[in-house]
């Protein structure tokens, strides 16, 4: 038998009318009732459960039910789980409940699922759900874990603007046509080895937003997928050890990365390939590592509200902080973004602080000849330094041979007019006899100054050639 809320909902439901129950009781089988066996809806009218302000008593159990009535159950208490399993509906609205938990496995909604500003104090299975039109748990508290893997939304995901996961929340494997939004208020995770957030192999039609979002635990977005930009600011992501922020083979055309300043943790980038990434090293957390080992760009740049750009001084500074063995690809990647951006100085300093740091991973040998190249024309990238170099070593032994000459000659009256300045090119240059070296016969401090003239003659040639050959490679 019917009590008086109830059959005022019956009526509602046959006018498509709101009923406010005002904290009235009401069976969960009486709405059931409703939805799969309902009277027909009044002439000019819709049938739907719009219902708010009730208590829900006992279980509410959809498990596989066919309807297409809207289902609005706002500001209700339920007593028992919400049990929505391989159903198929029209819409459903839970906005402003209280539930102990809710199961929709594999659940299909015809057009949009909401479940904002409400509390869920256990867990809320959603995995395989299927919603043609928009999903959002805006605002929502949830005290056990929230499972959206492999979840398909047509539309738009909303699952934070001030929602909390006291267990974490997954959504991997999840297809989202357009933007997904985890610009959560807390999302604790639910054990020191799980991650707060998860998307892994996600694949979104739109852009990722995290705007303010605190992750107690790791966020974890290995091989994601974002057609638009994947966006992290302001975002706070702390972790006792260990990693913060995965973004191992993420695919997007835009990564713009601002952690808060508390943040800790290592982020890595491993593998990644962004269009467009935009970040700033200056305000990089103190307490955050990064791996950028793999990861390909085509251009870098700064947020449109910055008021400085970054310099490629502070970048390289910013990635020396990191640096757990040399790997090329950071500073190849770095450079050629600088050069499509027409800061051409800078992308050759990047690639003098790249051979800098491949011939220090040689050991000692190669870090002295690295040494050396770097001091003589910078490897290639300050050529002019060479040109320096040799009239520097010119001039030098000029001017050693004006004062110690003339020198003794090999062959009196055969030798040639005495030029310190001649003998002197005549030693630096090698592989080019002018006449004047095997003519004369140094010995003591001038044999020990030819020496040394024909030394820095063959390493100058050297690192020539080696920096002719890179600038031609460029």
């Amino acid at each position: 038998m019917l009590t008086r809320t109830e059959r005022a909902l019956r009526d509602a439901f046959r006018a498509g009318t709101l009923l406010d129950a005002g904290g009235a009781p009401l069976r969960a089988a009486v709405i059931a009732e409703l939805l799969l066996a309902g009277p027909a809806a009044r002439p000019g009218r819709t049938a739907r459960v719009d219902l708010t302000g009730a208590r829900i008593t006992g279980r509410l159990d959809l498990t596989g039910a066919h309807f297409d009535a809207p289902l609005r159950l706002r500001r209700c208490t339920f007593e028992q789980p919400v049990v929505l399993d391989h159903a198929e509906i029209g819409s459903i609205n839970l906005d402003g409940s209280e539930l102990p938990s809710i199961d929709a496995e594999s659940l299909r909604v015809r057009r949009w699922f909401g479940l904002r500003d409400a509390r869920v104090a256990g867990a809320a299975r959603l995995h395989h759900i299927v919603v043609g039109g928009g999903l959002d748990l805006s605002g929502t508290a949830f005290g056990g874990a929230v499972d959206l893997r492999r979840a398909v939304v047509d539309g738009d995901a909303r699952i934070g603007h001030g929602s909390t996961y006291a267990a974490g929340v997954s959504i991997d494997g999840a297809r989202i046509a357009g933007d997904l939004n985890v610009a959560l208020s807390t999302a604790h995770a639910a054990s020191p080895e799980e991650p707060a957030i998860r998307a892994n192999g996600a694949t979104i039609g739109g852009g990722l937003w995290a705007h303010g979002t605190v992750a107690e635990g790791m966020i974890m977005l290995i091989g994601l997928r974002a057609e638009g930009a994947i966006t992290l600011q302001r975002t706070v992501v702390r972790v006792a050890e260990g990693s913060a922020l995965l973004l191992i083979e993420a695919r997007t055309a835009m990564l713009s990365v601002r952690l808060d300043p508390s943040s800790t943790g290592a982020v890595s980038l491993r593998d990644a390939h962004v269009g467009r990434l935009v970040d700033d090293p200056t305000t990089w957390p103190p307490g955050c590592t990064v791996e950028l080992a793999g990861l390909t760009y085509d251009r870098i740049s700064r947020r449109s509200d910055d008021t400085k750009a970054w310099t490629a001084r502070e970048r390289l500074a910013w990635m020396a902080r990191f640096d757990a063995g040399f790997t090329p690809g950071p500073y190849d990647q770095l450079a050629a973004a600088l050069r499509r951006d027409g800061r051409e100085g800078e992308a050759r300093e990047v690639l003098r602080v790249r051979e800098r740091l491949r011939h220090r991973a040689m050991g000692r040998l190669g870090a002295f000849w690295g040494a050396v190249q770097d001091a003589t024309i910078g490897f290639g990238y300050r050529p002019a330094r060479a040109l320096l170099w040799l009239v520097a070593v010119l001039a030098g032994g000029s001017t050693w041979f004006a004062l110690s000459g003339p020198l003794a000659p090999v062959k009196p009256g055969e030798s040639p007019t005495w030029d310190p300045l001649l003998y002197t090119l005549d030693l630096l240059v090698p592989l080019v006899d002018l006449g004047h070296e095997h003519a004369w016969n140094p010995v003591g401090a001038d044999k020990a100054v030819a020496v040394l003239v024909m030394a820095a003659g063959w390493i100058l040639a050297t690192t020539v050639v080696a920096g002719a050959s890179r600038a031609l490679g460029r």
